[in-house]
């Protein structure tokens, strides 16, 4: 890909742009009062959203979830907080709160519970006491990395690599190169192998950490674009991805296919880029986009997915998960359009 604007490239950058207003508008209509998995991913796209569209309904939307979030005293679900989007509240100049607020949240983190090197983020839910989870990779090294560049502190950029570090080793599975769902230390046991969304969420975090740091160590570069020369081999032909990687009775599925759109659209600007990485995301452009409903509603969206309810080797639950709209959904197509509009894609 080049940044080249032709008459084609400049078409697609509208498409993308008026697909970003469209769902951004859809995605408002969510609450974050209380976090959860997933809606980080539709935090950072509304200010996406805002950032290359001009939308202020969307940053003033996040704004008030994220700073009334700080006023509150922590739990555990705060892990889920959108850290990184604290931190463009800052840079944005939204409120001389925000990067304390994002200062003391990673102070509490580095708290947490620990399984050896691997933190663990629920343990007040006793089936989850001691798990690892791949949805943390989005969440944390990110955070901490653009926590670093905004404060200076190096020690920051540490932590977001001993992050990703101590997921990924514990979740790659000898099955093959896809990530885990999930690892429970106290049983030593993995489930999920092969989810899309989690491997989504594992490549685009490491996307976005590999861009926010100034400089990254080998094995990360070598991991990120591992994980990537994988995940663009299973692509499916119609352009998406299925709900499990390597299970071609899987279903095709919209958010794993949006995130790894994402992610291979921004490969460059991380110095992780491959030609092949920028025609799997023209690919996946052109199916996800059908799936946005003149609303912004993105459908064919697996539902909340919770690993280890099912055996270990039971890819049951994955296969047969009901469909619908929700805010994961939303949010990987908000990245993947961004992206597209930043990169000017054709």
């Amino acid at each position: 890909m080049t940044a080249t604007t032709t008459p084609e490239k400049a078409d697609v950058e509208s498409d993308a742009a008026e697909l970003l207003r469209r769902v951004a508008a859809r995605t408002r209509s969510y609450d974050f009062t209380v976090w959860f998995w997933g809606d980080a991913i539709a935090v950072d796209g509304l200010l996406d959203a805002a950032e290359l569209t001009g939308d202020t309904q969307s940053f003033e939307h996040v704004q008030r979830f994220l700073l009334d979030a700080g006023n509150r005293p922590f739990t555990w679900v705060d892990h889920l907080v959108p850290g990184a989007a604290l931190i463009r509240l800052a840079e944005a100049g939204a409120s001389g709160d925000a990067l304390r607020w994002a200062a003391r949240l990673a102070s509490w983190l580095e708290e947490v519970p620990r399984a050896g090197r691997q933190p663990l983020y629920r343990p007040d839910v006793p089936q989850y006491r001691h798990t690892v989870w791949v949805d943390s990779i989005y969440h944390l090294p990110p955070f901490l990395a653009a926590l670093s560049r905004a404060t200076g502190d190096e020690r920051f950029a540490r932590q977001a690599l001993d992050v990703w570090r101590a997921h990924s080793e514990v979740l790659r599975d000898p099955r093959g190169p896809f990530l885990a769902h999930s690892y429970d230390a106290g049983s030593r046991t993995r489930h999920g192998y092969g989810w899309g969304r989690g491997s989504g969420w594992a490549l685009l975090g490491m996307i976005d950490t590999l861009r926010l740091l100034d400089a990254a160590p080998e094995w990360a570069i070598a991991e990120c674009r591992d994980l990537a020369d994988a995940v663009v081999a299973a692509q499916d032909s119609s352009g998406f991805w299925r709900t499990l990687l390597h299970d071609r009775e899987a279903y095709l599925e919209s958010s794993v296919t949006a995130m790894f759109g994402a992610a291979l659209t921004a490969a460059d600007a991380a110095g992780v880029g491959r030609p092949a990485y920028g025609e799997a995301a023209d690919r996946a452009w052109q199916a996800v986009r059908h799936r946005v409903d003149p609303d912004g509603s993105c459908w064919g969206v697996s539902a909340c997915t919770y690993a280890g309810l099912a055996d270990v080797n039971d890819d049951v639950m994955y296969k047969t998960l009901p469909t619908e709209v929700n805010v994961w959904g939303q949010g990987s197509v908000l990245r993947f359009a961004a992206e597209r509009v930043r990169a000017g894609a054709a």
